[in-house]
């Protein structure tokens, strides 16, 4: 099985996700609807004020972390492979009565279908580079995308996160390669899906940033912390800030990263000092 098959399936899988995904605890789709943020305060902290300014969000699942960046004025693109996703995002969009534009397109094709270099943002968040085959050419699509001085930030589980068990014993290596097929039955929310097949590819950090320092993006912050977002292992204890922790915080749990296209200019406030959704892959 090739790549391009892969990707094909894991769109399939995605597909599937969205129904259940609308109905979980874990987006809180009511609260939103009621006027919250699916965005953790380290991700607003990083970009500043982007009232105004046009963010295009990448695998953007059913556009909940879109929405709320909308919601804070930004002028918003989410894009996603799953036409079941996209479909449900601008319902949700006119639900709400928010101003968004949502996009079904391979992420790989979508520098050929948006506007090139017009980005003041670029966003991936959360579960994301583990579907991607070629995180080089992902970083370049990236590139072309953002306009001079625009900002690309990355908010990911750390690599880590997938060597150990719910022991915490390391399970693989961090260095392997090649794509891993793995049965699913069930999503990460907790709802039963029917079986089926998905696709990820590792990833390193060295890898990511090689990758975009490749694009001619300018590492400005990585940042790695001791935080995740749901409870992967028994001894992880809930804070007062809504994140899981290990006791002791023993390895890096998500990763950070905003780098800065080529360029004159900036989006003030946290982006401009180089500071620094919750869609879940």
């Amino acid at each position: 099985m090739d790549d391009q098959e892969r990707l094909e399936r894991n769109r399939e899988a995605w597909d599937l996700r969205v129904g259940a995904h609308l109905g979980s605890e874990f987006y809180d789709l009511e609260g939103f609807k009621a006027g919250g943020s699916s965005l953790r305060s380290f991700e607003v902290e990083a970009l500043g004020e982007v009232r105004g300014k046009r963010l295009l969000h990448l695998m953007c699942h059913f556009g909940l972390d879109t929405l709320s960046w909308a919601r804070m004025g930004a002028e918003v693109t989410g894009v996603d492979f799953s036409g079941e996703a996209v479909a449900a995002a601008r319902r949700l969009a006119d639900e709400v009565g928010l101003p968004a534009r949502f996009v079904q397109a391979d992420v790989y094709d979508v520098a050929d279908i948006l506007e090139a270099e017009s980005y003041d943002v670029v966003v991936a968040t959360y579960g994301v580079l583990v579907w991607l085959p070629d995180l080089a050419e992902w970083a370049r699509v990236v590139a072309r995308l953002l306009r001079p001085g625009g900002v690309l930030f990355v908010a990911e589980f750390h690599p880590m996160q997938s060597l150990v068990d719910g022991e915490l014993r390391i399970s693989t290596s961090y260095f392997r390669t090649g794509a891993a097929d793995r049965d699913v039955a069930a999503s990460y929310t907790g709802q039963e899906l029917p079986a089926h097949v998905q696709s990820t590819w590792p990833w390193t950090v060295g890898g990511l940033v090689t990758a975009l320092a490749g694009a001619g993006l300018r590492i400005e912050r990585l940042d790695e912390l001791p935080v995740d977002l749901r409870q992967r292992h028994p001894r992880m204890a809930l804070g007062d800030d809504g994140l899981w922790r290990l006791p002791g915080d023993p390895i890096p749990l998500l990763l950070t990263c905003l780098a800065r296209s080529v360029g004159v200019g900036g989006l003030g406030g946290g982006v401009a000092e180089g500071g620094g959704g919750r869609e879940q892959r």
